[in-house]
């Protein structure tokens, strides 16, 4: 009854003071808005720009052979490094720190052929696990290497979705033949199309993958372009490559503390930074958010001293007739999680609408779909729930420290 009591009471007196109460809870709305649609539009930023970069793969570690940088066993730096392909398998099955892994060999410029459609791109000869780890999704219909393809020597292709496109239009690609520098290839599948903003020779779109082996057969060249690699376990990327030079050092001696021997991307360090760069740039955005709705409250504030003010004689009243301190700071504090509570409800709905077109309207991939997500619904309640504490309760404390006989003079 008492809670009722003084709802009522609060709007009441909101209806005295429209123009005020109006101004002060579109000041929470905005300021709720802009802490939502920061915090959702910088989410899905990061996860757009997280599955862009990972469009290159998860969690690999790719390996270029160098040249020596320091004298070794007697050996002058200046060495050129050339692995072999047997190498890396064997490598690949020594070290219990490799999870996954692949030569791959490279042949740029290769002339792709089908009917009277032709291009350039690379053809790169790898093995089945290269799928795996370099996000490598086949269309429906089609299908990657096996290790059957590895054994035999198949000559068969995978083909990005922009060679697809180039030489087949929209007709289906699979089972279809294509000649590569005028050998016959058959195509076994394609690539399922994806973001991806980093590549280490060209956008997959406009790569064609064969067994390596086959490579070998066609082309007669046994050294690898470079070897992409998984951890295991896969965030352990920094002791895989402490094994990989020890392994490397040994079989074409070099210094394994050389590290110019061999050049590495470790895309493992790579997202690490990357997720601690998006929160950094998430709590800016909060922040700045924040900073928006914390103005808000302080017009809550000034509305509730003018409240205290007006009401002195009527608190002096209450306080006369046995109303206690915790009475008074209990209905101010009310009043003030009324006003944030109406404005916060406010904003989250006009957010959600914002973001409900965001989402259905044709944006850039590479913004991404903000969603309010729980945790930016949790820390947007948790910083309204901060300004109307701070917004009530030194009007609260004002008013519960009256002095009833002042008051009752006022």
């Amino acid at each position: 009854m008492y809670l009722t009591q003084l709802i009522t009471q609060f709007f009441h007196d909101m209806r005295a003071r429209k123009l005020r109460t109006l101004l002060a809870v579109f000041g929470i709305a905005w300021g709720t808005v802009a802490v939502v649609l920061l915090l959702a539009l910088g989410g899905g930023f990061h996860a757009a720009s997280k599955k862009s970069m990972h469009g290159m793969g998860d969690s690999i570690v790719v390996i270029w052979p160098n040249r020596t940088t320091k004298a070794f066993e007697g050996m002058q730096p200046g060495r050129s490094i050339r692995m072999k392909s047997s190498d890396v398998i064997e490598m690949a099955e020594a070290l219990p720190e490799i999870g996954l892994c692949s030569p791959e060999m490279t042949n740029w410029g290769r002339m792709l052929k089908y009917g009277d459609r032709r291009m350039d791109a690379s053809v790169a000869g790898v093995v089945p696990e290269y799928e795996a780890m370099r996000n490598i999704i086949p269309e429906r219909g089609g299908r990657f290497f096996n290790p059957m393809d590895i054994r035999e020597r198949r000559r068969v292709i995978f083909i990005g979705n922009g060679i697809k496109d180039k030489l087949f239009g929209k007709d289906k690609a699979v089972g279809k033949t294509i000649l590569v520098d005028g050998r016959p290839f058959v195509v076994i599948g394609t690539l399922q199309k994806k973001l991806q903003n980093s590549s280490y020779s060209s956008s997959d779109d406009r790569r064609a993958f064969i067994p390596y082996t086959t490579f070998i057969s066609a082309w007669g060249n046994w050294n690898v372009s470079n070897i992409v690699v998984r951890p295991n376990p896969p965030q352990a990327s920094e002791s895989m490559k402490k094994a990989v030079y020890r392994y490397l050092g040994r079989k074409y001696r070099f210094d394994p503390s050389d590290e110019g021997a061999l050049n590495m991307w470790d895309t493992v360090e790579q997202d690490r930074f990357l997720d601690w760069f998006f929160w950094g740039l998430q709590a800016l955005l909060g922040l700045g958010g924040a900073l928006t709705l914390g103005a808000g409250g302080i017009g809550v504030a000034n509305i509730m001293f003018l409240i205290v003010r007006e009401r002195t004689r009527e608190i002096g009243v209450r306080m006369a007739v046995g109303a206690r301190d915790w009475h008074i700071m209990v209905q101010m504090m009310l009043e003030v999680a009324l006003i944030v509570g109406i404005g916060g409800l406010a904003g989250f709905g006009f957010s959600a609408l914002i973001v409900w077109l965001v989402q259905v309207l044709p944006v850039p991939d590479w913004l991404g779909r903000p969603d309010i997500s729980p945790v930016v619904s949790l820390s947007t309640i948790s910083v309204l729930s901060l300004v109307a504490f701070a917004a009530g309760i030194f009007p609260a404390r004002r008013a519960s420290r009256l002095d009833p006989v002042k008051a009752l003079e006022f």
